[in-house]
């Protein structure tokens, strides 16, 4: 099973409560795969990429904070 099927809902039993659904029943095999993936986000380290992309982040913001909106997005969104 790829890891990326594990976070799908359907996989696993509902709990409802009335109409409205409150929690997955998870096995454990799942759980576990899940609790790797979720410690290793967790405890990565820092990589280079990471500061360049934060500060690709900040940048856009900055600008997009700073710039007069446009008078016809669409337009400039097609001529990119």
């Amino acid at each position: 099973m790829n890891n990326s099927n594990v976070w799908k809902a359907e996989h696993f039993p509902v709990v409802y409560e009335g109409s409205e659904a409150k929690a997955v029943i998870v096995d454990y095999a799942s759980f576990a795969k899940i609790e790797m993936i979720m410690d290793n986000l967790i405890n990565r380290e820092a990589e280079p990429e990471d500061e360049l992309v934060a500060a690709a982040v900040k940048h856009l913001l900055t600008a997009a904070r700073t710039e007069k909106p446009t008078a016809d997005w669409r337009q400039e969104l097609d001529e990119l």
